[in-house]
C-alpha cells in the first residue's frame, strides 16, 4: 500500500506547453531549418537556463546581441513575445491536477522557470493558483537537477519526500527525486501519468468518480479592487493574482475563505453588479462531458458545451430549473 499523500508537479512539458518553437517557427517563416540553427547555436538552451537560474533578461540579451548584431530583433523577441512560446495547458495534465484538488491531495510545483516571466502565465493560467505552494528556480537561483533545490523545496514547504510524488518530463531531474526518497514518475503524456496514480492511490481508477463539489460562486463588481478589499477586511479573504484575460475585457480575482468554496469577484464593461453563477466540480473531464450529454438528452439548456478556458478550466454552462447559470468544471 502505497504511502504517498502529496503531488509536486513540473510546469514546463507537463502542465503547459511551453516551447520557443511555438514563437520563433512563425519569426523564420516556417523555415525549420533556420530556427534550428538558431536556438541551437544563439538562444540555446544552456543560455536560457541562466535566467531561469535568476539572470535578468535585459542582461543575458544586451550580452547575446553584442555577439550576435545580426540576430539582434530575434534575441529580443525572446522576452518580448515571451508568451507566444506557450501554446496553452496540457489539457490532460490539468484535469488530473483539478482531480487531485478536488480530492483535497496537497499539490505543488517545483520548476525551473524565469521569476521575470512566470507571472505572464500566472496571470494567464488560473490553475496556477491552486497549488499550496511554488518554488521557481528564478526566484531561489537554482536549478533542477541540482538536488539543492529540491531540499530548498522540502525545507520550505515541510515536504517529507517519503510522502511525495514527483512529477517531470526531464529524466534527470525525475533520477535526483529519485535519489532523494521522492517517488518519481517520467511524464510522456496525461494517460500514462493517470495510470501512474491511480497506482499509488492518488486518483481513483476508470469507472470511479469524485462526488460534485461546490467550487467557487462567482459575482460582477463595480469596483474590482474595492470588493476585494472588502473581502480581504471583513472576512479575511486571501485573494489570488488578478486574472486579465487575453482576449476580451474582463478581469477577476478568486478569494479563498478558509478550506471550502472559493469566491470569484468579476468586472467587464457593461455588466452591472449582481449574482452571477454557482461553478460545480464534477472532478474530471470525462465526468463533465458525460453529464452534460445526460442533461442535454433531458432537455436542459445548454448555454456552452464543454471547451477549455482562457484561464485553464475545463467547463460546461447550463441553465437550472429557474434560469440561473452554473458552470460545471473538471
Amino acid at each position: 500500500m502505497s504511502n504517498r499523500s502529496v503531488a509536486v508537479f513540473d510546469l514546463g512539458g507537463v502542465l503547459i506547453d511551453w516551447n520557443p518553437r511555438h514563437l520563433y517557427r512563425k519569426l523564420f517563416d516556417g523555415n525549420d531549418g533556420a530556427m534550428e540553427h538558431f536556438l541551437a547555436t544563439v538562444c540555446t538552451p544552456a543560455w536560457n537556463a541562466q535566467q531561469d537560474a535568476g539572470r535578468p533578461f535585459a542582461e543575458a540579451c544586451a550580452s547575446l546581441k553584442l555577439e550576435y548584431p545580426a540576430y539582434a530583433e530575434l534575441i529580443d523577441a525572446w522576452i518580448q513575445r515571451q508568451e507566444e512560446m506557450v501554446t496553452g495547458p496540457i489539457h490532460g495534465s490539468v484535469e488530473i491536477l483539478a482531480e487531485l484538488r478536488a480530492r483535497a491531495v496537497p499539490i505543488y510545483a517545483l520548476s525551473n522557470w524565469s521569476a521575470e516571466t512566470f507571472p505572464i502565465s500566472l496571470k494567464r493560467f488560473e490553475f496556477l493558483r491552486w497549488f499550496q505552494g511554488v518554488v521557481l528556480s528564478g526566484e531561489v537561483r537554482l536549478l533542477k537537477p541540482d538536488p539543492r533545490i529540491f531540499q530548498h523545496f522540502f525545507d520550505t514547504h515541510g515536504i517529507d519526500p517519503a510522502d511525495a510524488v514527483y512529477i517531470d518530463d526531464l529524466k534527470p531531474n525525475v533520477q535526483t527525486a529519485v535519489s532523494l526518497g521522492m517517488h518519481g514518475i517520467l511524464f510522456t503524456n496525461p494517460p500514462a501519468l493517470r495510470n501512474e496514480l491511480i497506482k499509488l492511490g492518488l486518483l481513483d481508477s476508470i469507472g470511479k468518480h469524485a462526488a460534485p463539489q461546490i467550487d467557487h460562486v462567482a459575482v460582477w463588481v463595480g469596483d474590482l479592487d474595492r470588493a476585494r478589499a472588502f473581502y480581504e477586511r471583513w472576512f479575511k479573504a486571501k485573494p489570488g493574482p488578478m486574472y486579465s484575460s487575453s482576449t476580451r475585457d474582463f478581469k477577476s480575482y478568486f478569494l479563498s475563505l478558509g478550506s471550502g468554496a472559493r469566491l470569484e469577484l468579476m468586472t467587464a464593461p457593461g455588466e452591472s453588479p449582481r449574482p452571477a453563477h454557482l461553478a460545480v466540480s464534477l472532478g474530471s473531464r470525462e465526468a463533465v462531458d458525460r453529464l452534460v450529454q445526460e442533461m442535454e438528452t433531458a432537455g436542459v439548456r445548454i448555454v456552452c458545451r464543454p471547451r477549455i478556458t482562457g484561464d485553464g478550466y475545463y467547463e460546461a454552462v447550463i441553465a437550472d430549473s429557474e434560469g440561473n447559470l452554473m458552470e460545471i468544471t473538471a
